[in-house]
């Protein structure tokens, strides 16, 4: 678990997974478009539909706030028919352009203009920062919404933004105890893999069999998904991964700043023993977790390290070729429908909730164990026409 050097800061705050809240308390310029907060499975055949047709929206795009490329364009920028199928779902200039691109393309002027620069400002930009033409990040942009002050929320609400949206919740389900959906598709070893999986994991990603077969083992994992190049990026896409699965079960949030751990991540870090001198690149002391096979950890660890993503194989470094079952084509990490490990606490988020559960909602009663035994992953992304979120998410990725 040892923490790799992060390359940016800009891309942390994309990555959380916390409830849905209420919007009454937020004061916004123009009607909320409520729709767009529901999962996809939610909405009605024909809004899927046009969500689909007509702006090139698969579920886990939906799913994730800003992940989708028709969300870095602007309403101006829309062509005839993707603009009719926003307005369609319900969407106008004003709403489309606040809500959904949040003026991300608009020039530093032209915010002036709009009436939404102050808001910017009050957020830590510069006319510099957003013309890319300094090296250093907009603080804000490396917080979750509970670390904002109460006047950069006000800030935020002035260009759509609240904590759902700011957080970039993850809105696909989840019935496992872990907190996003199992990549299933990442645990089966290479020989098992179709050609057109291993020629993307392979050409796009820069995996070798050993180096697919040993989680953990390749560069590639050791970054952030949007600090990945843009090819590994549309690659990971391609594979069935997003920000939060990626980061989690990849990742494990090796590549953060130890300033952005918030409420559960930080619980969970701090349990493991982890502190802030401890995670830094040149820190030559490491927590007693560190060394201990899953075994040996408390229940209270193992929670901790639940929410990083991790489970006893992954953990204890076990190649995917030894709990692979070849015969029934599963793997045999985890029971796929028993309810939560007994020797796994998850009291331990009690009071700051867990993975999309609000605080006091946490126990073994509210989870299975679901989702590994599956050979497949309902979520998987077999299009590359998502490749195209290389390019628009150049804007918010300062590097």
């Amino acid at each position: 678990m040892r923490p790799f050097t992060p390359t940016s800061t800009a891309a942390i705050a994309v990555l959380a997974s916390v409830a849905s809240s209420s919007v009454s308390a937020d004061t916004f310029p123009f009607p909320t478009p409520s729709f767009r907060y529901e999962p996809f499975s939610s909405l009605a055949t024909t809004s899927q539909n046009i969500a689909e047709e007509k702006l090139g929206y698969v579920e886990v795009t939906w799913n994730n706030h800003g992940l989708a490329p028709i969300e870095h364009t602007g309403w101006a920028g829309l062509s005839s028919n993707e603009r009719d199928g926003a307005s369609l779902l319900g969407y106008t200039q004003d709403t489309w352009d606040c809500f959904i691109h949040h003026y991300e393309g608009y020039t530093w002027d032209d915010l002036a203009e709009k009436g939404v620069q102050t808001h910017f400002i009050d957020l830590g930009w510069t006319q510099a920062h957003w013309e890319h033409t300094v090296d250093t990040t907009v603080s804000t942009d490396a917080r979750w919404w509970g670390q904002l002050t109460d006047n950069e929320k006000r800030a935020a609400n002035g260009i759509c933004y609240f904590k759902d949206n700011w957080d970039k919740i993850d809105m696909n389900p989840n019935p496992s105890f872990f907190p996003h959906p199992v990549p299933n598709f990442r645990y089966r070893p290479w020989d098992e893999l179709d050609a057109v999986t291993q020629n993307v994991a392979a050409n796009m990603m820069n995996y070798t069999e050993d180096k697919w077969d040993s989680l953990g083992t390749s560069v590639t994992e050791k970054n952030t998904f949007l600090n990945l190049r843009s090819e590994q990026r549309a690659g990971a896409l391609d594979l069935g991964f997003y920000t939060h699965t990626w980061d989690c079960f990849m990742n494990h949030y090796l590549s953060y700043y130890w300033s952005s751990f918030h409420e559960d991540l930080k619980v969970a870090i701090e349990t493991l023993g982890w502190t802030e001198s401890m995670w830094s690149d040149d820190a030559e002391v490491y927590p007693a977790s560190e060394s201990k096979p899953w075994s040996d950890l408390t229940p209270e660890e193992k929670a901790a390290a639940t929410r990083l993503c991790y489970f006893e194989e992954i953990w204890n470094g076990q190649p995917i070729v030894d709990w692979y079952d070849y015969e029934t084509g599963m793997n045999t990490a985890v029971t796929a429908d028993g309810p939560l490990p007994k020797d796994i606490d998850l009291e331990i988020f009690e009071t700051t909730g867990y993975a999309g559960k609000a605080p006091g909602d946490v126990g073994a009663s509210v989870y299975t164990a679901t989702g590994l035994g599956s050979s497949s992953s309902s979520y998987r992304i077999v299009s590359s026409s998502v490749f195209a979120l290389a390019l628009s998410i150049g804007a918010t990725l300062l590097v």
